[in-house]
């Protein structure tokens, strides 16, 4: 009895170490997934101001528009 109390303890310390890894990666894939995004916005930005006469004149709600 105490060998199949030891193998389960042993199998919920594994489920809780995968628990721990599934976090982790997840945690990882939405700060990649943030600096891309992050990337494209200020790619856009940057395309936007280029095609614009003196982009400084205007206002964020002129530019929305």
């Amino acid at each position: 009895m105490g060998n199949i109390n030891e193998q389960i303890a042993k199998a919920e310390e594994e489920i809780r170490q995968l628990q721990n890894r599934k976090k982790k990666l997840l945690n990882q894939k939405k700060s990649e997934e943030c600096k891309i995004r992050t990337h494209r916005l200020v790619e856009r930005g940057a395309i936007l101001e280029s095609l614009l006469e003196q982009p400084e004149q205007y206002t964020n709600e002129q530019i929305s528009r």
